[in-house]
């Protein structure tokens, strides 16, 4: 028995509109098995869940830090240096400071920020080299602040959002800039805080 036009019209057109959900269906409950879904496009490492930093612990010039100038209000880039300030860790605030220069006219939406044990050797030169690095020190209550900072060991560039939560990290002895920067234009083009 021979199908009439309509018949052959209105199956195409019921496969034409059922087809991409159920082949949709069938990919994403098979995402795993079909290696799909496992990358993301962000450079860094998300920090799931966020975590809220509280900056109890920390001085600026002296004074207790205050949260609304070190780790909220704009997109933090923390990196906490290690006891002896060498040439890595210099080189790791110089790219906290290329980062923030390179986001061109978006640069007053981000700050950075080096913490430190104590007061570096070097703090004039670091201040007169970074002039928009906030410059901080531990005091004795620092232990609560350092714990809330995850991978110390890689010695990572933190990423704190405007609302003071810690979410991405950079990683390994240098971490490519070019990749840091695709992610913060990323950032700075999506995100209406900060």
């Amino acid at each position: 028995m021979a199908m009439t036009s309509e018949k052959k019209t209105l199956l195409l057109m019921i496969f034409v509109f059922v087809a991409p959900i159920v082949i949709g269906t069938v990919m994403f409950l098979n995402a795993d098995k079909l290696k799909m879904g496992g990358e993301t496009v962000n450079y860094g490492k998300l920090i799931t869940p966020p975590v809220s930093i509280s900056v109890e612990g920390l001085q600026v010039n002296g004074k207790a830090a205050d949260q609304e100038t070190t780790a909220r209000k704009k997109w933090t880039l923390l990196y906490l240096a290690p006891d002896n300030c060498d040439d890595k860790c210099t080189a790791r605030i110089d790219l906290l400071k290329r980062l923030r220069l390179l986001t061109n006219e978006k640069m007053r939406r981000v700050r950075t920020v080096a913490v430190f044990p104590e007061m570096p050797e070097n703090a004039e030169k670091l201040a007169f080299e970074n002039p928009d690095l906030v410059i901080s020190v531990k005091d004795g209550a620092a232990q609560a602040f350092v714990s809330q900072f995850p991978h110390q060991e890689e010695r990572p560039v933190y990423v704190i959002d405007p609302l003071g939560n810690l979410m991405m990290y950079y990683a390994g002895d240098m971490p490519d800039i070019k990749r840091m920067l695709n992610d913060f234009k990323r950032i700075l083009k999506y995100s209406h805080i900060g």
